[in-house]
């Protein structure tokens, strides 16, 4: 049995299909369901950002993994292999909230998890008997992943070179934009933390690399738990990247395990200096007034950070651009990224917005955060868009990298300064940097 699985790259609001000669990240999702798939089970795997679709070669089945900004394209690839003849079968975050809209385009949907279901898959398409809907019943346990078939992955055509592991799914916080608590049942589960400690050892030993990223949305969820993980990563001399909340900055004890483990990089949640707009999403984690001091902690310990900021919430007025501005200048920020707030359907913003007639055009929730797809309280949605656009562009100038990556007291340079640099040519050309990705 030989089958074939598909990534789909984004599309621009009213322009084509993004493609390009490389990406920052190698993503999880596919070497993931590639090490789920039985080894007798041929598998191929195409990333549509990166090349063109094999179309013309047979496969038993086709399976093709969709976010909510790539499910467009994953429609089209589908119809494409389906005239053709060739089964194909869907999920990942957009088809697991919207099934029905899915079946549409494809010959069946993975509802939920894949894990309790994928085989049963392989074995129907096998049989030529497969079925509309695969509903995975209740979420794993977490403990007995398969490890992810990076090797199947050309990871010259990725410009960072690292690799993808987790330790968990979930996130213990319910913010009313985000999907994650929809998607895992507002559940937060955990890996056993020796399964994790031997698939990194693998991974570094299949790939040569020694850098890691945790895709999980909160690394930090359980305190605990990442003391133990951060123990354990000590001795395997690796550096990684995460992604956790603001607040664990309250924990000292905690940042050091990070350091001494070898963390070199923190994406933050940031989303917002107002904090009217941080209540109306119900991130409590966030607490605005001590923003600073949470992040003094990482520079004191020299733990690199980029902050993700979102634009058009209830609290925001005009103003709030320049004082985001002014607020990551203070902080000497060394990254951030810049959005309008997307409400994706499903999520209670989402049910919030249309309920109030706010969501003017529905179709942009597939797009990536540079559209204002509703009808923000106090700007309109044109002017929400061209605010986010003049965050990125003043934030990567010239003169703003001077200040806050090479003017004293600093200590992100050499980090910084590459990608600062990097992001100066790419939003000047009115890219956004996150297309990268």
């Amino acid at each position: 049995m030989r089958i074939l699985l598909v990534q789909p790259t984004t599309y621009y609001w009213g322009k084509k299909a993004l493609h390009s000669k490389t990406r920052w990240l190698l993503g999880l999702t596919l070497p993931y369901i590639a090490g789920l798939t039985p080894r007798h089970v041929t598998v191929e795997i195409a990333d549509d950002r990166l090349g063109p679709i094999p179309f013309h070669r047979h496969y038993d089945l086709v399976g093709i993994t969709a976010t909510c900004a790539t499910a467009d394209r994953g429609y089209e690839i589908a119809q494409e292999f389906r005239q053709r003849g060739i089964p194909v079968v869907m999920g990942g975050f957009h088809i697991t909230l919207h099934p029905e809209e899915a079946l549409e385009h494809c010959d069946a949907v993975v509802v939920g998890e894949a894990e309790s279901v994928w085989e049963q898959v392989l074995e129907d398409a096998r049989l030529k008997r497969l079925k509309p809907r695969y509903q995975a019943q209740g979420f794993h346990d977490m403990a007995g992943l398969p490890r992810p078939r990076v090797e199947l992955m050309n990871l010259r055509r990725y410009r960072v070179k690292i690799i993808p592991t987790q330790t968990s799914r979930g996130c213990p916080y319910h913010c009313s934009f985000c999907e994650v608590p929809i998607v895992y049942g507002h559940t937060y589960r955990r890996r056993p933390i020796g399964e994790v400690l031997d698939e990194i050892k693998t991974l570094v030993k299949v790939t040569s690399l020694r850098r890691i990223y945790f895709v999980d949305d909160n690394l930090t969820g359980h305190r605990d738990y990442a003391k133990e993980l951060f123990k354990g990563l000590q001795p395997l001399n690796i550096h990684w990247s995460c992604l956790w909340t603001i607040n664990t900055s309250r924990d000292v004890e905690l940042l050091d395990l990070a350091k001494k483990a070898g963390c070199y990089h923190i994406n933050i949640g940031i989303e917002n200096v107002c904090p009217e707009s941080i209540n109306s999403i119900a991130k409590v984690q966030n607490p605005v007034e001590e923003y600073e001091w949470l992040l003094a902690r990482l520079r004191e310990r020299g733990l690199f950070y980029s902050l993700n900021f979102m634009f058009g919430l209830d609290g925001d007025t005009m103003a709030l651009f320049d004082k985001t501005l002014e607020f990551v200048e203070r902080i000497k920020a060394p990254m951030a990224f810049f959005n309008s707030i997307t409400p994706r359907r499903g999520t209670p913003l989402w049910e919030q917005l249309s309920q109030e007639g706010r969501v003017h055009k529905p179709e942009a929730e597939k797009y990536l955060g540079m559209v204002c797809n509703f009808l923000p309280k106090h700007m309109t949605p044109e002017q929400c868009e061209a605010g986010v656009w003049r965050c990125f562009q003043q934030f990567y100038s010239y003169p703003s990298i001077f200040r806050r990556l090479l003017a004293p007291p600093n200590g992100y340079i050499f980090q910084g300064l590459p990608s600062n640099l990097y992001f100066h040519f790419v939003v000047n050309k009115r890219i956004d940097p996150v297309d990268f990705y």
